[in-house]
């Protein structure tokens, strides 16, 4: 059975990866929950040779920023963003990737909380390691000419974003760079809940922000699972070593059950319930450290 990650959000970090790592398909957008995968998009990647297809769903960094930005944006500050000088810093492939995902993030955290004009800087130093990383041919001269005529418009700069960010991903699966992909898509990932916990730095039961970084449990679940398939690459296995730390501590949240109960919207009946991660202020603080130490790690570049 071939393996298949979807990589499913607005930003269209979309692609069907095989189990070589070396093909992949364009996706739709795929619902913002990224705990699911649309069922349309597993059966068009069905073959009858193939049989059925497994798939982990990977959210993209502004998966969790939209939905930031739509609870009120509360904590945006450009404080916490990678140093775009640290970018002398990066001399090898590990740091080269790992950061490569961090700045695009930070680019589109700009874009989404409009700091177009600080973006820029972001955008400068996700194509100098474009190049070292050998995919110049998906960040063009144009594509940069395009992202400073739209400096301030920022459903424009998203846009620009998607396509930048999902021609960096085909031109690594091209190149046969998937463990180098692997990296790029942690360092993403990361850095998107570095920010978020950073814009939430008190714990409060009552705040939707809190539980989306808990539901971050089963990301990093399926993160490790795609991740696992590069192990022989040792840049890879170190991550992998970090982010199974994580997953430790990620791990003492519980889960549970909630009753189903009956609520009428309009003429329709609708069974509630299922299952929710409960959170408390250590295991909140616990988690967040512990992503700032992971966090701090690839952008000192050791």
């Amino acid at each position: 059975m071939k393996k298949l990650i979807l990589f499913a959000n607005a930003l269209t970090l979309a692609a069907f990866l095989s189990s070589c790592g070396n093909s992949a398909e364009k996706a739709d957008n795929a619902a913002a929950d990224s705990t699911a995968v649309d069922s349309s998009a597993a059966e068009a990647a069905m073959t009858a040779s193939e049989g059925p297809q497994e798939y982990v769903s990977i959210p993209a960094p502004d998966e969790m920023f939209s939905f930031m930005k739509d609870i009120g944006g509360a904590g945006k500050s450009t404080t916490y963003l990678n140093n775009p000088d640290n970018y002398k810093n990066y001399v090898d492939t590990k740091s080269k990737a790992l950061n490569f995902g961090i700045y695009a993030t930070d680019f589109l955290y700009c874009s989404t909380f409009d700091y177009g004009a600080e973006g820029l800087k972001y955008f400068v130093n996700v194509k100098k390691l474009g190049d070292d990383l050998g995919i110049s041919g998906a960040i063009s001269e144009a594509t940069a000419d395009r992202i400073k005529k739209n400096i301030g418009k920022n459903d424009s700069l998203t846009s620009i974003s998607n396509t930048l960010y999902f021609s960096a991903v085909s031109e690594l699966e091209k190149s046969d760079k998937a463990s180098v992909l692997s990296l790029v898509i942690v360092g993403g990932w990361i850095e998107s809940l570095n920010l978020v916990t950073n814009m939430v730095p008190k714990f409060k039961a009552d705040n939707p922000a809190i539980d989306r970084i808990a539901e971050q449990k089963y990301t990093l679940d399926n993160l490790l699972t795609y991740i696992d398939k590069y192990k022989t690459d040792a840049n890879v296995a170190a991550i992998s070593a970090q982010l199974t730390e994580l997953k430790g501590v990620f791990d003492q949240l519980k889960e549970e059950s909630t009753s189903g109960t009956v609520s009428v919207k309009g003429k329709k009946k609708v069974l509630g319930g299922g299952t929710k991660i409960t959170i408390n202020e250590a295991q909140y603080k616990a988690i967040s450290e512990k992503i700032k130490s992971i966090h701090d790690s690839f952008t000192s570049g050791k």
